[in-house]
């Protein structure tokens, strides 16, 4: 601990230097004519204020809009509009105020106030079709509207969400990032997705990090899709705000919280092969507390692509079930949260299955966070998060009790201060500590049943508007792991927005720990492999290089391109050794674990998002990888160097009643699988053999109808049907997807 003290005191001195050098900078090369726009209007707090009062409305239709935020531009702080659009905000007396207007689906407004103005304000908002003024943090943990974030994000909106009405979070994602894929063995679900699987990817709710199963994927089934506000999706290297295993991607699942006195939805949908959802919420909200409870279930009967072998399905019979409760209250400058969510798992096996056992898990969610604001310039967060794992296992052909065979325990203490000295400076800083705590009955051998690890950070990040139209963001972090000691991880970005056209570029390093299961794990996979750890790996670093360019033009298109290079070094490998003579009870092959001298992975990504019209969509999504190892010149096992997403969707009234149908597909090009080996050729030489492995191409249809017959105020009831896999493709041979094949859907949600 006091190695730790030293080193965030030697971060808050080395702060105090940037900002002096920063002043000195900004005094001698930036023009005063522009510093001046930039700077802050300093306010006495004795300053006199009076209410103002008015109504937010939308411009074509002339309706209130409820909810929306007002801020005060020159006092720096804000107000909520009611119910019914109305709003009562304090402005300095007999002087001009200047009101930042925001509604979500809305274009940001900012309203000039002329001094004696105290009511009868309207303050009329268009409709934004791009939604380029959403508010995104997983880039620079501070709230940024997206299109001002020096760090490219990629956002699905709650209305995305809802209108696409989608299966689950495997299928959002899916659907989303071009070239994401979800593989089945007998670890679970894992993710793939340029080369790299689920370790290098960050999946996060509302900032905090998720605990995996014992095999290593996150059990996904335990989201729900209907309380989210919106999911952020960050590529390349963020370990400087997120630490270890932040290396190759971030998700970030931004939950809502309740904002009126009563609000809530129910929900039912139903599909092939039995799949029933269930899921509902209510909330309240009165003089700064609100109260969320929400509750959800699936079953299904699960799928079978191989029905010669009935004993075994692709994806077995189960049902689950969430609960969970979130409270909290808030004034002007102090906001509490508490939460805690159960989640019940069981996944049976098939019918004519004869396996004497199956599996039950648990997950128990604590999270509490407090926020205070220390003035207008400094801002303290402290949370507290835990998640913890527990499998079990169910016998059922003999009368015994179920036995815990597995947990995972994930806690994490985070303090967080963001100061603003100037109005164009940000200043991020914190420690945060993390604790993993595994048990696994089998998976570490026969002598050690538990392994921990921990680390502890300290990070910092400045963000300096230099300009009004260049941002610079820099930052690092300090980490100690209790196995691997130090490592510094730095990250610098930079936004130069000229018009209608954005340019960032940036740098960041990441570092990822070696997993438990790599280090430490004795045990044989299934029938599978004998899987062995290794404890002399290397953690691994990596070095992310991305620049992009962006274009939007008349609030009806916009256009991005991005080309970036992540190089990962002592990337950790997984090979499988045949052994000729395995002992009694051993299996004949052995999976280890090795680090390769380096991996470069390149890549380009473009997305095009256009409205020919308000009611008419088309979006498109291409990514490009090259995934390498660089040792042997061959692609990552499970590469797909071409990735297409694409999304059609028309919007519009019947019998003057909301609907929309949307198209979605999803193209995915070969996947390769590379292997060198030396072979003697007939003259008696050996020479270097490359065998290519592929499974072919393969593209996914999903169409989906969506109609709202009646609504009244916030009560609306929303029909939806579609079908999924459109053109009922499925893979029995090189099982490229896992998909059960073409299945009509339906749902009803009513919302109040």
């Amino acid at each position: 601990m006091w190695r730790l003290y030293n080193v965030y005191e030697k971060i808050i001195n080395m702060k105090s230097i940037l900002l002096l050098v920063c002043g000195v900078f900004v005094l001698n090369f930036v023009p005063m004519s522009r510093l001046m726009a930039i700077q802050p209007e300093v306010m006495a707090d004795s300053v006199k204020t009076v209410k103002l009062t008015g109504k937010v409305v939308d411009v074509e239709t002339g309706e209130a809009i409820p909810l929306s935020t007002i801020l005060v531009k020159e006092l720096g702080w804000g107000s909520v509009c009611d119910t019914e659009g109305k709003f009562k905000i304090d402005v300095p007396v007999n002087r001009k105020a200047t009101l930042t207007v925001r509604s979500v689906g809305y274009e940001t407004r900012e309203v000039d106030v002329a001094p004696g103005t105290i009511s009868g304000l309207v303050v009329k908002l268009k409709k934004s079709l791009l939604n380029l003024d959403e508010v995104v943090i997983t880039g620079t943990r501070t709230e940024k509207v997206i299109s001002e974030a020096p760090v490219m994000t990629r956002v699905v909106s709650a209305e995305e969400l809802q209108r696409n009405d989608y299966e689950s979070m495997m299928d959002v994602l899916e659907y989303n990032i071009p070239g994401l894929r979800f593989n089945v063995d007998p670890r679970g679900n894992n993710i793939q997705i340029q080369g790299l699987e689920n370790s290098y990817i960050l999946i996060l709710v509302d900032g905090e990090r998720l605990s995996q199963t014992p095999g290593g994927p996150i059990d996904f089934e335990r989201l729900s899709t209907s309380n989210i506000k919106r999911i952020e999706i960050l590529k390349g290297a963020a370990s400087a705000l997120y630490g270890s295993s932040a290396m190759g991607m971030v998700v970030n699942i931004i939950t809502d919280s309740p904002k009126r006195s009563l609000e809530g939805w129910a929900k039912v949908r139903y599909s092939k092969f039995n799949d029933l959802q269930l899921d509902a919420g209510i909330g309240l909200a009165h003089k700064g507390f609100f109260s969320q409870t929400l509750f959800r279930r699936n079953s299904t009967d699960g799928y079978d692509l191989t029905p010669e072998t009935p004993q075994s399905y692709t994806m077995n019979p189960s049902h689950d079930m969430n609960i969970e409760e979130k409270v909290g209250w808030n004034n002007e400058r102090t906001k509490v949260m508490a939460s805690a969510s159960f989640y019940w798992n069981e996944i049976k096996n098939p019918p004519k299955g004869e396996s004497p056992t199956h599996y039950r898990s648990l997950n128990k969610t604590f999270r509490a966070s407090l926020e205070h604001a220390f003035g207008e310039e400094n801002k303290l967060y402290a949370v507290y998060y835990g998640d913890f794992y527990t499998r079990k296992t169910v016998y059922d052909l003999i009368d015994l009790a179920d036995s815990t065979n597995a947990t995972s325990h994930e806690q994490t203490v985070r303090l967080t201060d963001i100061y603003s000295p100037l109005k164009n400076v940000e200043i991020v800083g914190g420690v945060e500590w993390n604790w993993t705590r595994n048990y696994n009955k089998m998976q570490y051998g026969k002598e050690q049943t538990v392994r921990k690890v921990n680390d502890a950070n300290v990070f910092v990040q400045v963000d300096w508007q230099i300009l009004p139209e260049l941002d610079l963001v820099g930052g690092f972090r300090y980490t100690h792991h209790s196995v691997f000691g130090d490592a510094y991880t730095p990250k610098v970005n930079l936004m130069y927005a000229p018009g209608s056209f954005k340019f960032r570029a940036g740098y960041s390093r990441g570092f990822k720990a070696p997993g438990l299961t790599e280090l430490y794990s004795d045990f044989n996979m299934g029938s599978v492999s004998h899987n062995i750890g290794n404890p002399d790996l290397k953690p691994e670093y990596s070095n992310y290089v991305s620049v992009s360019a962006e274009y939007t033009y008349n609030g009806r298109l916009s256009a991005s391109v991005e080309g970036y290079q992540n190089t990962i070094k002592d990337k950790i490998n997984s090979f499988i050794i045949d052994v000729e003579d395995p002992a009694p009870g051993q299996l004949g092959a052995e999976m280890h674990y090795a680090n390769v001298e380096a991996v470069r992975i390149r890549g380009v990504e473009g997305t095009l998002t256009y409205y020919p019209m308000k009611q008419l969509l088309l979006r498109g999504t291409y990514a490009y990888t090259d995934a390498r190892d660089r040792e042997t010149d061959l692609q990552l096992s499970g590469n797909a160097k071409h990735a297409l997403n694409f999304t059609t969707t028309l919007r519009g009234k019947l019998l003057k009643r909301d609907g929309s149908v949307s198209l979605s597909g999803r193209w995915t090009s070969k996947k390769l699988s590379q292997s060198k080996s030396t072979e003697t050729d007939d003259s008696g030489q050996e020479i270097e053999v490359i065998r290519e492995r592929t499974k072919p191409a393969y593209s996914l249809w999903k169409l989906v109808a969506q109609y709202t017959p009646w609504q009244k105020k916030f009560m609306r009831l929303t029909l939806t049907g579609g079908i999924q896999n459109l053109f009922d493709y499925t893979d029995t041979k090189h099982y490229t997807t896992y998909d059960a094949g073409r299945r009509f859907f339906g749902s009803v949600i009513f919302r109040f």
